[in-house]
C-alpha cells in the first residue's frame, strides 16, 4: 500500500460552496471573503480576521504595518520556513537568527531573554508555532513568557502560526486570539490544518494595525471592489492612500476555505487520533524520539508527526527516507534550518556560536504522513514500514 505524506480532504461543504461562487457571478474579494473573514475571527476569538492570498503576504503585511523597516532588527528562529525571515528583507530590515529547543525546535523565553540582551537594537521578534505546537507567550508570576520578557524592553512580537489552527496557548487562549502579540499570522497553504489551496489570514486586536492591512493587501486602495459594487452612488470612486500589494483572497478560496473551517475541530482530532495511534505502534522504538503528547487534546494543531531519529541509532535520516520511499511511504523534513541556507549565511547574522541545537533538530528530523482522512489500513502501514526500516542493520 502506497500513503502519501498528505492527501486534501475536500469532503464537505467545499464543492457546494465554490459552485454558489461560481453560480454569483463575483469571484474575486467579495462577500464570501467576509464571512471567511467573521468565521475565522469567531474561530479565534480575535477582533480582526483579514483574509490574504498566502502566510508569507500575511507576514509581510504585518511587519509593514507594525513598522518593520530600514534599521529594524527582527529575531527568527532557525528552525522555519524562509519565508519568516524573508519578509524581513523585504522591508529592508536586518535578521537575527536565534537557536532553538532542541526538542521541540521552538523559541523559548530565555532564548528571546538572552538575545535580547546579547542585541538591545531588536525591535521585533516573530516565534514561530512549530508543527502545531505554540511558543509559550505568555507566562506564570516568577515565570514570564515571551511577550512578557518583550513588554518589558518595548519589543514587538508578530506570531507565525502558519502550523497551528486551530490549537491553544497554555492558558487556553486559542492561537491568534489576544495574548498582547501584534498580529498573528496563519497559511492556508494546500497541506495545511485548513486550506483554500493558497492563502493566508492575519489576526490582530489592534484597530490601526487592522486598518493598515486591509488598505496595503490591495494596492493602498481605500474602498474595496466589493465595497464599490455594493454601495449605492459613485461606485468608480476610489483614492490610494498608500503604495500597497496585490495580496487579496478571492472568493472561491475563501469558499474552501469555510468548507474547511466548518470540519477544522473535527480535522485537529482526527489527527490527534492518528498521533496517539503512532505512539502506541512506535513508542517503544529505542532507535526514534516521538513529539510529545499534549496533555489537553485540544492544545497542538498536529499538523507535523516529526520523529527524530537518535545519533546513536547508526541510521542516517535521508538513507531512513529513502528506505521509507520504497516501500512508498511518503515523508519530508521540517526543516533545515535558516543558518544553513546560502542567502541567509550572507544576508542575515546568525550566533557567533552557531544554531546547535537547530542542527541537532534537522540532523535526525523527519516528518510521517498525518493528515485528517488517513485510513487504519494506512496508518498500521506507516508504522509496520518505520518498524520494520529501524530494525535494519545500520550499514557499516
Amino acid at each position: 500500500m502506497n500513503v502519501p505524506f498528505f492527501r486534501v480532504d475536500a469532503s464537505g461543504n467545499e464543492l457546494r460552496y465554490v459552485r454558489e461562487v461560481l453560480e454569483s457571478g463575483w469571484l474575486t474579494s467579495g462577500g464570501r471573503v467576509l464571512d471567511f473573514e467573521a468565521a475565522f475571527a469567531e474561530a479565534t476569538g480575535a477582533k480582526h480576521a483579514i483574509a490574504v492570498n498566502s502566510c508569507t503576504a500575511a507576514l509581510h503585511l504585518a511587519c509593514e504595518a507594525a513598522g518593520i523597516g530600514p534599521g529594524s532588527e527582527v529575531l527568527v528562529p532557525s528552525v522555519t520556513f524562509t519565508a519568516t525571515a524573508e519578509v524581513v528583507e523585504y522591508l529592508g530590515g536586518l535578521v537575527r537568527i536565534a537557536d532553538v529547543d532542541p526538542t521541540t525546535g521552538l523559541l523559548t523565553p530565555d532564548i528571546v531573554e538572552a538575545a535580547l540582551d546579547a542585541h538591545p537594537g531588536i525591535d521585533c521578534i516573530i516565534p514561530v508555532h512549530l508543527t502545531g505546537a505554540a511558543c509559550r507567550l505568555r507566562g506564570t508570576p516568577g515565570s514570564p513568557g515571551i511577550i512578557d520578557v518583550c513588554e518589558k524592553r518595548g519589543v514587538k512580537v508578530i506570531e507565525d502560526a502558519a502550523h497551528a489552527f486551530p490549537a491553544l496557548h497554555v492558558d487556553g487562549t486559542p492561537v491568534g486570539g489576544a495574548v498582547g502579540s501584534v498580529a498573528c499570522c496563519f497559511s492556508f497553504y494546500a497541506n495545511k490544518t485548513i486550506t483554500t489551496g493558497e492563502g493566508g489570514m492575519v489576526t490582530t486586536d489592534d484597530d490601526e494595525i487592522a486598518s493598515r492591512i486591509r488598505r496595503m493587501r490591495l494596492h493602498g486602495i481605500d474602498r474595496s471592489a466589493w465595497d464599490r459594487h455594493t454601495r449605492v452612488g459613485a461606485a468608480w470612486e476610489y483614492d490610494v492612500v498608500a503604495p500597497g500589494y496585490k495580496y487579496n483572497l478571492t472568493d472561491v478560496a475563501a469558499a474552501i476555505g469555510l468548507a474547511q473551517l466548518e470540519r477544522s475541530e473535527e480535522s485537529r482530532d482526527a489527527r490527534r487520533r492518528i498521533a496517539t495511534r503512532y505512539h502506541e505502534r512506535l513508542g517503544h522504538l529505542n532507535e526514534l524520539t516521538l513529539p510529545a503528547l499534549e496533555q489537553r487534546p485540544d492544545s497542538h494543531a498536529w499538523h507535523l508527526f516529526v520523529i527524530h531519529l537518535h545519533p546513536e541509532s547508526g541510521l542516517d535520516r535521508n538513507d531512513f527516507a529513502n528506505e521509507l520511499a520504497a516501500s512508498g511511504i511518503g515523508t519530508s523534513v521540517h526543516y533545515k534550518p535558516l543558518h544553513l541556507m546560502s542567502v541567509w549565511r550572507k544576508l542575515a547574522r546568525i550566533p557567533e556560536g552557531g544554531c546547535p541545537h537547530s542542527d541537532t533538530w534537522f540532523a535526525g528530523c523527519l516528518s510521517l504522513p498525518l493528515f485528517p482522512s488517513m485510513t487504519p489500513a494506512e496508518i498500521e502501514t506507516v508504522a509496520d514500514t518505520v518498524e520494520r526500516t529501524c530494525s535494519r542493520q545500520p550499514a557499516g
